[in-house]
C-alpha cells in the first residue's frame, strides 16, 4: 500500500499540492484524474521521490519513504510503474530500449535479467515479439 499524508509541494511560491492525503491499495489499478494543471503529475513525482515534498510523508507499507536515502528509494522504485498521459516513448529507440530504459537507469541487473524483464513486460501487454519495432510501428 502507498499512503500519502498531508503532502504539500510548492514551486517558486506557488502551492501545487496543499494538504493531500490519499492511499493506493496493493494489487489494484489506481487512477489519478483531474483537469490540466491540477497537480496529478506533481503528486506522482512526489510519491516516487522525483520531487521532494515541502511537508507531509509518503509511506510504502510500513516504510517511511520520505526519510529514505537514494539507495533505499531506488530499491522501492523497482516495484513501481507509472503511465503518463502523453506519449512518453523515445521515437528513435526500439520498444525494447524504451522498456529497458528505467532498468538501465535504476537497477544493477545484468543484461540477461533486463532482457528477461523486458520480455515479461511486453508479454503482459500483449506485445511479445515487438522488441525490435519502433513506437511509430505500433498501433
Amino acid at each position: 500500500m502507498i499512503q500519502a499524508e498531508h503532502l504539500v509541494k510548492s514551486f517558486d511560491g506557488r502551492t501545487v499540492l496543499d494538504d493531500i492525503t490519499v492511499g493506493f491499495d496493493t494489487g489494484k489499478t489506481n487512477l489519478i484524474i483531474g483537469r490540466s494543471g491540477s497537480g496529478k503529475t506533481v503528486l506522482l513525482k512526489c510519491l516516487v521521490g522525483l520531487h521532494e515534498i515541502d511537508s507531509g510523508r509518503v509511506r510504502y507499507d510500513d516504510t517511511d519513504f520520505t526519510h529514505l536515502g537514494f539507495r533505499e528509494r531506488k530499491a522501492i522504485r523497482r516495484d513501481i510503474g507509472m503511465i503518463f498521459q502523453g506519449g512518453a516513448l523515445l521515437d528513435s529507440s526500439t520498444v525494447e530500449e524504451n522498456v529497458r530504459l528505467p532498468l538501465d537507469l535504476f537497477t544493477d541487473q545484468s543484461a540477461a535479467e533486463k532482457r528477461e524483464r523486458v520480455d515479461f513486460c511486453l508479454r503482459r501487454v500483449r506485445l511479445a515479439d515487438a522488441n525490435r519495432l519502433y513506437p511509430a510501428e505500433l498501433s
